[in-house]
């Protein structure tokens, strides 16, 4: 009866417990209560960029058009690299190796990076390198054709990826190495904006593993695209630029025009919008902005913040206008910089006169501002007076960089027209005031561009080789540009004035290309025959300047600091400093570590609390100036997400 009693209580708790169930929670409650609980954070607290740094790409390929300074290499991994590339194509594939023994070709290696963001169709400039055991002697003259470029992989053995680029074109020598005499300067060169982009290289922000629910995802999305949406063409509605995709995990982003040349700053500001506050809320985060905003350490941040809340906020609108006001340098070029992203109408000239004022005078902004200028209020003929202005300054970073922005903004600008010469470079003859300039692109487009072309001659006993079969020499009755011809072909030849302009011309009129004209340059000055004539009449060496871009190294991506972090490491700093200063007990001596004097040592303090932070003058729009890292560590394994989610 016992048994029977025991097994009926056990079958009626069985019972009880299998018929309860937990009543189940609303889903949409639960994801509101996630986002309620991220109140008062940016969306840099719940989710880090990915994909933002450059990708490096190579390849090995076959050089032509050598004329004889080639080799017929022993085998080797590089050449089998290039037969394997060659043999997919049927015709090619037929005089591969007859072509690789050919002492007018030589293999090289192609190397590029490719920036975040960047689109397909994107032109990028690739260095060509002989290998060290080479046994050619010169890869000038020489062009590459369809050369795919590689993302490797290195894991247990080094593989390619995907083609993410194609390169075409001539090889450029570099002009500073062949006026250095540097052993490699016939042996090292660009193919300049010759590699085309073949698959996007997209970014996107990656939630927080301990964050991530579609709630979160989908209020990082709506933030953002109520911040940057814009009207398209061909859209009904407005064009969103982020979308939450692999199960809330991550959230794609589309780069708004204005911030194509400047991603750094876009992931900058995106990462400083607001996840979830009330009105109450923002206008004290804007009053507290606007405050930090003044103060010079604190003000990159507060900007970019302030650029996050956009200018449809007037608070926000008038904190900038203020910024702008501020006596010191740091506040007024982050202030400047945000208003020219808000492209207000009534702000436009202000702005513009600020950041020309900055490329005039100050080395360390100059490149931010001018940059800006070139992409930002794209439709203020403000911006484009001052451009035109910077023309004539005395510095050749400003001039050129002023004609860049120019360029960028509107390629038929009056001021820098140019003509498309051969379809092999960009030709800019410019009449601006200032003293005469020559100057020669090496990166993004071939490019030459003649300051005060109308005044700029060659002088002297002129005997140039711009290649081995196209020369430049003086006679009595002015110049002589000469094309030798091969086999049974005709010489051909033009005589042409003292001018520069007219040499150029007659050097592509006979075929020469981009290279030959670099190298006339090069060596024109190089044996002092380049002269340009000032105001008065007076003859004086003409200066070549080769990318004078100010700020052209490539930088890494750098989040810029959080004005929380800055003030808990004053705080900290302030507190260590205090210790420091504090007299020693009749104890300390026996307590002190080995080799500590008691004081106060900054750079011990940084290497504990996190590292120094970069003063607000050495900081662009969250990019830094320092050296880049090195190629292969910057460089990130090749993932087919990153690719195939386009």
């Amino acid at each position: 009866m016992r048994s029977i009693t025991t097994l009926i209580l056990v079958l009626a708790t069985i019972f009880a417990f299998g018929c309860s169930k937990k009543v189940p929670q609303d889903p949409y409650q639960e994801q509101q209560r996630k986002v309620l609980m991220n109140k008062g954070r940016l969306v840099q607290d719940l989710a880090r960029p990915a994909n933002v740094h450059a990708a490096k790409i190579e390849s090995a390929t076959l050089v032509r058009g050598l004329r004889g300074t080639g080799a017929d290499e022993p085998p080797s991994s590089y050449q089998q690299l290039v037969l394997t590339d060659l043999s997919r194509d049927v015709e090619k594939k037929r005089t591969a190796k007859s072509e690789i023994a050919s002492l007018n070709t030589a293999i090289a290696l192609l190397e590029t990076v490719v920036p975040p963001g960047a689109q397909k169709g994107d032109r990028l400039d690739a260095t060509i390198t002989l290998p060290s055991n080479s046994e050619a002697t010169s890869i000038q003259n020489g062009y590459v054709e369809d050369a795919d470029m590689y993302q490797y992989m290195t894991a247990d053995i080094v593989r390619r990826g995907y083609v993410l680029g194609v390169a075409n074109g001539y090889v450029t020598l570099d002009p500073n190495l062949v006026e250095n005499n540097s052993p490699i300067a016939y042996k090292k060169g660009k193919i300049i904006g010759g590699t085309v982009v073949t698959r996007p290289r997209p970014i996107w922000l990656e939630i927080k593993e301990d964050e991530r629910s579609a709630g979160v995802a989908q209020r990082i999305e709506d933030v953002i695209n109520k911040r940057f949406s814009y009207k398209k063409p061909g859209y009904a509605d407005k064009k969103k630029v982020a979308e939450a995709k692999a199960g809330a995990a991550r959230i794609n982003l589309e780069v708004p025009e204005e911030y194509r040349d400047n991603v750094i700053r876009y992931v900058n500001v995106v990462l400083a919008i607001s996840f979830y506050e009330t009105a109450d809320e923002l206008n004290e985060r804007v009053d507290r902005l606007a405050q930090q905003l003044l103060i010079p350490e604190s003000s990159e941040f507060a900007s970019l913040q302030l650029e996050a809340i956009g200018s449809t906020n007037a608070k926000v609108v008038d904190a900038i206008r203020r910024g702008m006001d501020s006596t010191n340098d740091a506040v007024r070029f982050n202030s400047a910089i945000t208003s020219a992203y808000f492209n207000i109408r009534q702000d436009r000239q202000k702005t513009a006169r600020i950041l020309a004022e900055f490329a005039r005078t100050n080395a360390t902004y100059r490149p931010a501002a001018l940059a800006t200028l070139g992409v930002a209020m794209k439709t203020s003929f403000d911006v484009d007076s001052e451009l035109r202005k910077l023309l004539s300054e005395q510095n050749i970073e400003t001039r050129y960089g002023a004609f860049r922005a120019l360029w960028t903004r509107n390629p038929s600008d009056y001021m820098i027209q140019g003509e498309n010469m051969a379809d092999q470079f960009g030709y800019h003859c410019l009449n601006c005031g200032g003293a005469s300039y020559v100057h020669v692109s090496q990166s993004t487009r071939p490019e030459i561009v003649l300051f005060n072309y109308d005044r700029i001659y060659l002088q002297g006993a002129v005997e140039i080789e711009a290649n081995p079969r196209l020369t430049i020499r003086a006679d009595e009755d002015g110049i002589v540009v000469k094309q030798y011809a091969t086999g049974d072909g005709v010489d051909e030849q033009r005589r042409v004035s003292y001018k520069v302009d007219d040499v150029v011309r007659a050097i592509v009129d006979l075929g020469g290309t981009y290279p030959d004209v670099v190298s006339f340059l090069t060596q024109a000055k190089i044996k002092k025959f380049l002269y340009a004539s000032d105001e008065s009449g007076q003859m004086a060496e003409c200066p070549l300047a080769i990318d004078a871009l100010p700020g052209a190294k490539a930088a890494s991506f750098k989040r810029v600091r959080d004005v929380e972090a800055i003030v808990k490491r004053e705080e900290a700093r302030e507190k260590a400093e205090r210790k420091a200063r504090k007299e020693p007990s009749i104890w300390s001596s026996w307590f002190k570590k080995k080799g500590d004097s008691g004081e106060f040592n900054l750079e011990e303090f940084d290497a504990v609390n996190g590292g120094d932070l970069e003063p607000a003058s050495g900081t662009f729009d969250g990019e830094t100036t320092a050296e880049p890292a090195d190629d292969d560590a910057r460089a990130e394994e090749f993932s087919l997400d990153e690719n195939e989610e386009e």
